[in-house]
C-alpha cells in the first residue's frame, strides 16, 4: 500500500527523507547546474519532483535514482511520460551514466558522502549540485586552517572545485530536519597533481585515520613502513617531522605520494 496522506507521501526516516518545499530554492539550484535542452542528467533521489519537474521544463534528459517504491509510482503518476528513465536504485551502489552528465539531488543526510565521493571520481561528471546537512558542506569546501577541514575536504579536492551557494533553514523541508542544509556546487577540473587519484586517495584515508595523531604515528599502519622509513619519506618530502595530517594541503599529500611510491 502507498504510504499517503492527504495526497502526499509520508516522509520515511529509514531513508532520510526530508522534501524541499521551497520554490525559489529549487530555482535556484536548478539554475546554478545550468542543464539544457539535451543536456543528461543524473538525479538522486527525486522525490516528490520539486527538482525533476523543472529539469523536464528545461529539455533535460533525465536519469534519476529513487530508492523508494512508493515515490516511483507517484512520479510515474504525475510525470510527463517518455521524459525521465527513473530507475529503482540505491545511488550507494547503482552504475553511472556512461556519457557526460551533470548530477543534481537533495541527499539524505546519512548517505550524502559516498554518493558524492562516487560521483565526483566519474570522468564524465560536467557539474554537480547537491543539497547536504550544512555540517557536510562545511567539510566538502575545507580549506587548511578551517575548523572543518579534513579527509572529505582533500578528497573533493582530488577531482573538483566545492562552493556553498545557498544555506537553508530547517523550515523549508517537510518534514523539518534539526539541522541546517546547505546547496554545494561541485566543478570538475583537470588533474594538476604528480600521484593518481587512487594512490593519493589511499594515502589521505590512512593519515586520517586518527585526526589529532601526528603524520608519522598514522603511517605506522601501512605494511613495510617502519617509523625512520616514514620520517624519511617526510623530511624528503618537505614537510616538519611533527606534521599532522590536517595541516597538510593537497599538494603535500601529492608530493609525499610522490616520495613514498619512489
Amino acid at each position: 500500500m502507498s504510504r499517503l496522506q492527504s495526497g502526499r507521501h509520508i516522509p520515511r526516516k529509514k531513508w532520510g527523507q526530508n522534501f524541499l518545499r521551497n520554490p525559489g530554492v529549487a530555482d535556484r539550484i536548478v539554475e546554478v547546474l545550468g542543464a539544457g535542452p539535451g543536456d543528461l542528467v543524473l538525479e538522486i533521489g527525486p522525490g516528490e519532483g520539486m527538482l525533476t519537474t523543472r529539469l523536464v521544463a528545461r529539455g533535460a534528459r533525465l536519469i534519476a535514482f529513487e530508492i523508494d517504491p512508493d515515490l516511483i509510482e507517484h512520479l510515474q503518476r504525475t510525470l510527463p511520460p517518455g521524459r525521465i528513465d527513473l530507475r529503482h536504485a540505491d545511488a550507494t551502489e547503482a552504475e553511472l551514466p556512461q556519457e557526460p552528465f551533470a548530477a543534481i539531488g537533495n541527499l539524505p543526510y546519512n548517505v550524502a558522502t559516498p554518493i558524492i565521493r562516487g560521483i565526483l571520481a566519474s570522468p564524465l561528471l560536467k557539474r554537480g549540485v547537491f543539497m547536504v546537512q550544512k555540517e557536510v558542506a562545511d567539510r566538502l569546501v575545507g580549506k587548511v586552517g578551517d575548523e572543518a577541514y579534513g579527509f572529505l575536504s582533500l578528497v573533493v579536492q582530488l577531482y573538483a572545485t566545492a562552493k556553498i551557494m545557498v544555506t537553508l533553514e530547517p523550515g523549508s523541508f517537510r518534514p523539518p530536519p534539526k539541522v541546517r542544509s546547505a546547496v554545494v556546487l561541485f566543478e570538475p577540473r583537470p588533474s594538476v597533481y604528480t600521484g593518481a587519484a587512487g594512490d593519493i586517495e589511499r594515502l589521505l584515508m590512512v593519515s586520517f585515520q586518527m585526526r589529532r595523531k601526528k603524520l608519522v604515528n598514522n603511517l605506522l599502519t601501512m605494511e613495510g613502513w617502519d617509523r625512520e622509513r616514514i620520517m624519511k619519506a617526510i623530511i624528503e618530502a618537505g614537510l616538519s617531522e611533527n606534521v599532522r595530517a590536517e595541516e597538510m594541503s593537497l599538494k603535500d599529500f601529492d608530493r609525499l605520494n610522490e616520495v613514498m611510491r619512489g
